[in-house]
């Protein structure tokens, strides 16, 4: 079975979510959401819309950029014209290795393919659709670690993964799809009517173990350039995982080779191999499969709902990534709900004086705990945790205290500035335990409220790490990778319910939010293509290694 040159190999997607295709059931306005998507309102009819996911896989259809077969004529004459241009320049390069003219390659070029298109013809051509598993979420590493001779330090980083592998049996085909990814691939949800269309899918296979295994790898993986860790725990968080059918075509072409089966990756529009004919067959055979198994379909649907606060009457705006937001009119903090928007309880933290409600609040999820290291007491305080930790405890000047956990309600982690901004916001939480407030923030003043687009369920996996964010380098020059793995990295730790508390930030002269020393820049709340362009991912770390 040939293999097509190097141009085959797919182009490298930038690193980001899948882009999901939906539409408003209310006015059928096309709506596009993502992984982190929660609510959002229609731009045509300004309905809130929800999003509700299926509580079994979801099973979607890529968008193909070949639609029509004549464009795979046009593909392979391409492929072939480009292969032609290394053989012209190696064919009449000079005895010093120098390239011929561009002007003599561009004529020697015409001249082929003004040939090529004479012959070549397309027999007939049949399109499949190929299942792909789509994994996605973060690699949250905690580190004990060192720069070069430098003083030990404390680290929080996240790195996005996706990884997609194939969703058939890679015994009974081959799509030549080594390293495809499906970053940001616009995706739709497959219905009973498309299996009715379109008829030639695959058989989807089970996720396999080892898949798992190949994304568990960087766990342990040193992903930071410039650290010397002393001791790591590393985790895979915020996990999505989708059922995804891609295009290819399957075509008998006839070009300057004679006859020949050449097989074309419909969602790139690139010529991904040369079966032979009995491959070809063998593909054709399999792809009679129904994917949704005469069922429904399955797929993140999103749904209207009523957008008024149920206390005050006031038309709320979510952000899409909002869980809870806090309504300006009445301080009800809020969630949206398929069956509309909801109550949710929270507490606040006063600053003093009639400037605390002019502030920005910002909200972060408090957790009671019970940490049990080994077969001893259980440690319910921070104060005792780092007793277990260190012999003696930490300095005064290190000292952590209070009895919960506190982890911030945004999404921070997966850039640089966010980690960090993480981190200072866990250590100044844990050093000074803010004194909350039961209830709303009264009324009065001029506050803003920023939403928490981190719900409790995301929340309480990153509670392990704030233990070690809450250490600053006064405190990380007594840890040890021994105390670290006894007390924190094998303990068990158990968490109690979350409650959500909105804590009070002065804006900066810049548009930053500071509070007790720690600064949120602004551009982490507003994200955009610029923070997007900040992302960390488990492979662009590991190239600047």
């Amino acid at each position: 079975m040939r293999q097509p040159a190097a141009a085959a190999t797919p182009p490298e997607p930038a690193p980001g979510p899948l882009s999901i295709a939906l539409s408003c059931p209310k006015c059928g306005a096309p709506e596009a959401i993502d992984d982190e998507t929660v609510s959002l309102h229609c731009d045509h009819c300004g309905s809130l819309l929800v999003v509700a996911a299926p509580d079994r896989t979801e099973v979607y259809l890529a968008e193909g950029v070949v639609q029509d077969p004549a464009e795979l004529l046009e593909t392979l004459v391409e492929y072939r014209v480009r292969a032609h241009r290394a053989e012209v320049i190696h064919r009449h390069k000079d005895k010093d290795g120098n390239p011929p003219p561009e002007i003599f390659i561009a004529a020697q070029l015409a001249r082929f393919e003004a040939k090529l298109r004479e012959r070549a013809r397309l027999v007939e051509a049949h399109r499949l659709f190929v299942p792909y598993w789509h994994v996605s979420g973060k690699i949250v590493q905690a580190q004990l670690a060192r720069r070069g001779d430098g003083p030990k330090l404390t680290r929080v980083r996240a790195f996005g993964v996706e990884h997609t592998v194939p969703g058939y049996d890679a015994a009974r085909a081959n799509l030549r799809d080594k390293g495809l990814r499906l970053a940001r691939a616009r995706v739709r949800p497959l219905l009973a009517a498309d299996v009715a269309s379109l008829k030639a899918f695959l058989k989807d296979a089970p996720l396999a173990e080892s898949s798992w295994r190949e994304i568990d790898r960087y766990r342990t993986r040193d992903l930071e350039a410039g650290l010397d860790p002393v001791a790591k725990h590393g985790e895979f968080l915020f996990q999505h995982r989708v059922l995804v059918y891609r295009p290819y075509w399957i075509a008998l072409m006839e070009a300057d080779k004679g006859p020949e089966w050449v097989l074309f990756d419909g969602g790139f529009r690139t010529v991904a191999g040369y079966p032979d004919a009995a491959e070809a067959r063998a593909l054709r055979m399999q792809a009679r499969h129904d994917p949704l198994g005469a069922g429904e379909a399955a797929y993140r649907r999103i749904v209207v709902a009523a957008s008024r606060c149920p206390d005050c009457g006031h038309e709320q705006q979510f952000d899409p990534r909002d869980h809870v937001a806090v309504c300006p009119n009445c301080h009800l903090a809020l969630e949206p709900r398929t069956g509309g928007v909801g109550v949710v309880g929270y507490d606040h933290v006063a600053a003093g004086g009639s400037a605390s409600l002019d502030a920005a609040y910002v909200p972060a999820w408090s957790f009671p705990f019970e940490l049990r290291v080994g077969t001893a007491k259980p440690i319910a305080d921070l104060a005792a945790w780092a007793q277990a930790v260190v012999p003696g405890g930490l300095p005064p000047a290190a000292a952590i205290a209070g009895d919960r956990l506190w982890v911030p309600a945004l999404r921070l982690l997966g850039t640089e500035p966010g980690d960090e901004a993480f981190k200072s916001m866990v250590e100044w939480l844990h050093r000074e335990p803010p004194a909350v407030a039961p209830g709303k923030v009264p009324l009065g003043g001029r506050p803003r409220f920023v939403g928490a687009a981190l719900s409790e369920a995301e929340a309480r996996p990153l509670a392990p790490f704030v233990l070690l964010a809450a250490c600053g380098k006064a405190a990380a020059a007594r840890l040890n990778a021994m105390g670290l793995k006894r007390a924190l990295f094998d303990a068990k730790l158990t968490l109690g319910p979350g409650r959500l508390v909105m804590l009070p930030f002065q804006d900066s002269a810049d548009g930053d939010l500071a509070a007790g020393g720690v600064r949120v820049p602004r551009l982490l709340l507003e994200g955009g293509p610029r923070l997007d362009q900040m992302r960390a991912t488990v492979w662009s770390e590991s190239a600047k290694r």
